[in-house]
């Protein structure tokens, strides 16, 4: 199969993207012919019904190590010359993709295309493909990491927006629902359950909180 990052407008829903890739490939091969995949997980291609043209649609954005978020610094830097684009998705090791604090992994998809954007098309081939999986104690770190710097770059705009600030307040710090950072240092931090982990992972999510 192929695959492509494509650049669209910025509220364009995943159903509108789909709806019309099923157009345009229906045309092509009869609409009764074409499949879409539903939820993010990789695909074996060996699995699929030869029969039919599948697709596969999901929502990426850039990607940064920390070195380039030092260095790009402007909106502008952080939206030109973009090569690179992530993708998550929660799992847990019994199979399922949700479950217990203890137990919530992610699986963190790390796209390269062959050309920067903005190009010339609105797609441009994926050349390389790099996945890390997070533990349940990497998976807490990150999130609460996250969710700080999007709070960090709402309140230090010239003009706060006050609706973001309290909906970004309100939102939990979890890939589940009902979990924040309490839960979190209980699940990790807590003096019975701390020993069960890494002491540099220990440490990264105290960093988190201070």
């Amino acid at each position: 199969g192929k695959e492509y990052i494509y650049k669209e407008p910025k509220l364009t829903g995943l159903s509108e993207i789909s709806l019309r890739l099923v157009k345009l490939y229906g045309e092509k091969f009869g609409t009764e012919n074409v499949k879409i995949i539903q939820d993010s997980d990789k695909v074996n291609a060996k699995e699929l019904d030869p029969k039919f043209a599948h697709i596969q649609v999901t929502y990426v954005k850039p990607y940064f190590d920390d070195k380039e978020l030092t260095e790009r610094k402007t909106e502008f830097e952080r939206n030109h010359n973009i090569n690179r684009f992530v993708f998550e998705a929660p799992y847990t090791l019994s199979g399922k993709k949700q479950g217990c604090i203890e137990e919530q992994c992610k699986r963190r998809t790390i796209l390269t295309t062959s050309n920067s954007f903005p190009y010339v098309k609105k797609r441009i081939p994926i050349n390389c493909e790099q996945q890390v999986n997070l533990k349940p104690i990497d998976v807490a770190t990150d999130e609460i990491k996250d969710k700080t710097a999007e709070l960090h770059k709402l309140c230090s705009s010239a003009d706060v927006d006050m609706i973001q600030l309290q909906l970004k307040l309100q939102g939990c710090v979890s890939v589940q629902v009902n979990a924040g950072p309490l839960a979190y240092a209980r699940a990790f931090l807590n003096e019975s359950q701390a020993t069960k982990y890494p002491p540099k992972k220990v440490n990264e999510l105290k960093d988190m909180f201070r």
